[in-house]
């Protein structure tokens, strides 16, 4: 699997972290541009071991640990110390070589002082296959410290002959900072004496990174604003030869070390840095020079950091991001291709904790099934905490062997499913989907005038027409035949298109009426339904039900509803022909009605300000079930199934208002709620619309979150149709991660 595929097939494995070991804080596994983590294939028919270095900081008397796992690090089990005086907190540097582990440790802390303590050393823990475990060699001593001096932030690369190389940054007298290198040709036993690369004004940090042929070392220093800098070697120079201290890029490193880098495979490299700025950025560097810089996150804070793997072309960067309305982090996740496009960012853990430094395994195999992070998880910066993880699931784990007997076939829409991203679209709006699978949309922050079609799923659109003046909603009937109600000097219309949206002709004049969207629409046999929305008072106004039984070619009045503000939704019962309509907005103005003749009649069937709700379906036994929009408490939002008699179940409690309801092709079904900046409906610190699944209509798992964009009012991600293929199609407004104006769409894949 290899380039956007990667992404295109994952899925969200949970929607919090999930708790590893216990540690003395949420930045345990700094240092960032340090690989903790390790991934050896053992053979014998065992699974992989993942090796982690963890530094527990004094909890529960430990200090650095090296644990292993058999299942991609959802649990782990402590092999030995690495270094056990917690009073002294080192960090280390793996390398998998064969089924050995080479590593390097050294002080990194908050604060760096001299101290002869802070040396750097190196060590091997060599595999033993009988006992299947890794046994240490005695540490070397690489850098020998004193009481005037410092070594801390030790990096570990093994060059194309088999060398190994140490790097790590000397305190000088100063304060400043001494880039420093030694190398052993004789597999660790020895090395060779110290040779300085640069020295910086402040305490340095960078990494030191073999690719290919050559080693390459990119740094700078705290507080520096100073263009990166690096040096580059290639492994057929003498030992001593390195090439001139030149700029790598000219925004600089945060702290020298806020990165994470793997090699690409081809004698480059993935970068991901903070800049000084604190922002995120991605660069690649293609063996001689960096190209230009990717924005992954424009959010700055100081604890933000990234941790990035690679498989085949495809890079994942995870990275902790600081919300805007309070002093909490969730952990995100995005996908860099072959080209060096960024797919969008998708919340892995959302809950309102302290989320700190970040560790990968820098590269996995091509068929590998999930690509897992740990992170420092607290209640804050200066608590005890854990390292937990996430996991960006790009495969099912296989099939548990059959017991005895055949299996029985699954029953369509059997079993829970998820949804998985197929691409996602930030330069067009959505406005409908047809029976086809023609996508209808406007151009992100264009003319509504300009109507765009796909018939590839939103690959590539094409005009179709810009005769229909400023559309606001479009519904899409069968044969192709489309609805729309636009706007013309300021009045709205309610028109018909035969050809695709080219040209619009049979307008029946709405005045300041409008449509709130597809759901104003419904079909019933023969007639299809408009119930009319306004935003010109907060009033009770007539509100009208048109009707048309030719297509859209004619519309008349069917009924006129005077005791509402809003005609929010209609939802046809196609086995009674029986029409459900929700209203609103106030508690006096809000009802959901039942009409069994058309709606020339209706009947209240509930009543209040939780009457109020947008979306519904007709769900088994002819219920309603709809979810509500309420923002105000105590009323606050849930899914209900609302009985032909009037009975009412109360199904579960909704995080915000919902606004999409729909069945799935295959079975199941699909809710999408919304975040709004307006009433105190959701939890402190939420602040993202969700995807909802559900097999039999009752019982629901969250399957997809889109946080709100900066200075968004409201935040929706609402599922309008489906492709011939079965894959969803979402509409999503004002969202992070689609564009300048946060609008686009999703199409999702149904997995069972």
């Amino acid at each position: 699997m290899t380039g956007w595929a990667g992404a295109m097939f994952a899925a969200v494995v949970a929607a919090s972290g999930t708790a590893l070991v216990p540690v003395s804080g949420g930045n345990a596994l700094t240092l960032p541009a340090q690989r903790h983590i390790v991934r050896i294939e053992t053979e014998s028919n065992r699974p992989p071991t993942w090796l982690v270095a963890i530094q527990h900081g004094g909890v529960d008397g430990k200090g650095l640990v090296l644990y292993r796992s058999e299942d991609a690090l959802r649990t782990a089990r402590r092999v030995a110390d690495i270094q056990p005086n917690a009073a002294h907190a080192d960090r280390a540097e793996l390398l998998a070589v064969g089924r050995d582990v080479a590593l390097v440790y050294s002080y990194e802390g908050p604060q760096l002082a001299a101290s002869s303590q802070h040396d750097v050393y190196f060590q091997w823990w060599r595999y033993q296959p009988g006992a299947d475990t890794w046994v240490p060699e005695p540490a070397v001593r690489v850098f020998d410290a004193d009481a005037s001096t410092a070594y801390s932030r030790a990096l570990l690369a093994r060059d194309s002959s088999g060398r190994l190389w140490v790097q790590a940054f000397r305190l000088e007298r100063d304060g400043g900072s001494t880039a420093v290198v030694s190398v052993s040709t004789d597999e660790g036993q020895g090395f060779g004496p110290a040779q300085s690369l640069d020295t910086v004004r402040r305490r340095g940090g960078g990494r030191l990174l073999s690719l290919g042929t050559k080693l390459v070392f990119v740094y700078g220093m705290h507080d520096g604003w100073e263009p990166a800098r690096m040096r580059i070697r290639s492994d057929s120079d003498p030992l001593g030869t390195w090439g001139p201290v030149r700029q790598a890029f000219s925004d600089g490193i945060y702290h020298g070390a806020a990165l994470s880098a793997v090699a690409d495979g081809k004698g480059g490299m993935h970068l991901v840095y903070k800049d000084e700025l604190e922002t995120l950025y991605y660069r690649h560097f293609d063996g001689s020079s960096f190209g230009a810089r990717v924005l992954v996150e424009d959010s700055s804070d100081w604890a933000t950091q990234p941790a990035i793997t690679r498989i085949g072309d495809t890079l994942y960067v995870f990275y902790n991001r600081v919300r805007t309305l309070n002093a909490s982090y969730e952990l995100r996740m995005r996908t860099v291709d072959a080209d060096g496009a960024l797919g969008s960012a998708v919340t892995l853990d959302g809950e309102a904790t302290f989320k700190g430094y970040l560790n990968a395994v820098d590269v996995l195999p091509e068929g590998t099934g999930e690509v897992p992070c740990l992170y420092g998880e607290a209640v804050d910066a200066g608590s005890r905490g854990s390292v937990s993880r996430v996991s960006w699931v790009l495969e099912e784990e296989p099939p548990p062997e059959p017991g005895p007997g055949p299996e029985p076939e699954p029953e369509p829409g059997e079993g829970p499913f998820t949804l998985e991203p197929v691409r996602s679209i930030d330069t067009h709006e959505l406005l409908a989907v047809d029976d086809s699978g023609t996508l209808y949309g406007l151009p992100a922050a264009g003319p509504r005038s300009r109507l765009m079609a796909s018939t590839d799923g939103g690959l590539t659109f094409t005009v179709r027409g810009q005769a229909g003046g400023n559309l606001w909603t479009l519904v899409a009937m069968e044969g192709g035949t489309l609805l729309s109600v636009a706007s013309h000097s300021g009045a709205y219309f309610l028109q018909r298109s035969t050809d695709g949206g080219r040209t619009w002709g049979n307008a029946v004049s709405l005045g300041s009426y409008r449509a709130l969207g597809p759901r104003s629409f419904a079909r019933s046999g023969g007639t299809w339904f408009f119930l009319e929305y306004q935003t010109f008072t907060s009033s009770s106004v007539p509100i009208r039900l048109w009707a048309t039984t030719d297509g859209g070619a004619t519309w008349s009045v069917r009924s006129t509803l005077t005791a509402h503000r809003h005609g929010y939704g209609l939802v046809a019962d196609p086995q009674t022909g029986a029409l459900w309509a929700t209203l609103g907005s106030s508690s006096a103005q809000a009802a959901v009605l039942r009409s069994t003749d058309g709606g020339r009649t209706w009947t209240s069937m509930m009543r209040g300000y939780g009457a109020n709700a947008l979306p519904g379906v007709v769900h088994s036994g002819g219920a309603l079930l709809f979810g509500q929009s309420t923002l105000f408490g105590p009323e606050r939002p849930k899914l209900l199934s609302l009985s032909p008699d009037g009975t009412m179940r109360e199904l579960m409690a909704l995080p915000g208002p919902a606004y999409s309801l729909m069945a799935v092709p295959g079975g199941g079904w699909v809710m999408g709620t919304a975040w709004s900046r307006h009433g105190d409906v959701h939890a402190d610190g939420d602040v993202s619309a969700r995807l909802f699944t559900s097999e039999d209509g009752v019982t629901w798992q969250e399957a997809r979150r889109y946080e709100r964009m900066a200075g968004a009012d409201l935040t929706r991600a609402d599922v309008w149709g489906a492709l011939p293929s079965g894959e969803l199609v979402v509409r999503v407004e004002d969202a992070s991660g689609f564009g300048s104006v946060g609008v686009g769409f999703q199409v999702l894949r149904v997995k069972r």
